[in-house]
């Protein structure tokens, strides 16, 4: 009979102690991740709690960290792809510029030539043959056209390409940024019937 009170007492004293940790669970927000030290207490000197319970459980909790696992593995990925594509695109947009101006010494030569010709023609010297300098002159513009209108495309897919890597850096910013945040991702709910 004693040892039946004895029972009675400790149970009920377990049942109290529970149910005030559950009130006191409720009442105060559960410590960050960040505010822990690597021993489980938090920096303020209190043991932290574990959850009383896990959302899917452990295979749940699994599941999504090998999920989160993949999608920084593919942020990565893409990082490293989009990379070399965006370096290439430089160096392409840099040979093209020194194209650029060889072209443009080309053609202010080819002008210079066929100003000077034109303007002794006008002086009455009919020794100069316009012809080769009005087709160097073509030659040097026509020249001048394809090397702008690469450059041109150069710079569009210079865009594009920067616009995906940017976009790629924002979201790796925001994972970072989460798990920061939140001292781990927030675990997102999937469910069976969505």
């Amino acid at each position: 009979m004693v040892q039946d009170q004895a029972d009675t007492a400790f149970a009920g004293e377990l049942a109290d102690t529970l149910q005030s940790e559950m009130k006191q669970d409720a009442a105060s927000p559960v410590a960050k991740a960040s505010d822990r030290t690597t021993s489980g207490e938090r920096r303020d000197g209190v043991p932290a709690r574990l959850p009383r319970r896990i959302a899917g459980g452990f295979e749940g909790l699994g599941t999504d960290l090998e999920r989160r696992s993949r999608e920084w593995r593919r942020t990565y990925r893409l990082m490293e792809q989009q990379r070399p594509q965006l370096e290439s695109a430089e160096a392409e947009r840099d040979r093209l510029h020194e194209l650029l101006e060889r072209t443009m010494k080309e053609v202010n030569e080819a002008n210079r030539i066929f100003k000077e010709a034109v303007e002794r023609t006008k002086q009455g010297d009919v020794s100069s043959d316009l012809a080769p300098q009005f087709d160097r002159c073509q030659t040097s513009l026509e020249e001048l056209e394809n090397v702008a209108e690469t450059l041109s495309a150069n710079m569009l897919a210079m865009r594009s390409t920067w616009e995906q890597y940017a976009r790629t850096i924002l979201k790796a910013q925001k994972m970072r940024e989460e798990v920061r945040e939140n001292g781990a991702p927030q675990a997102r709910q999937t469910t069976a019937s969505s």
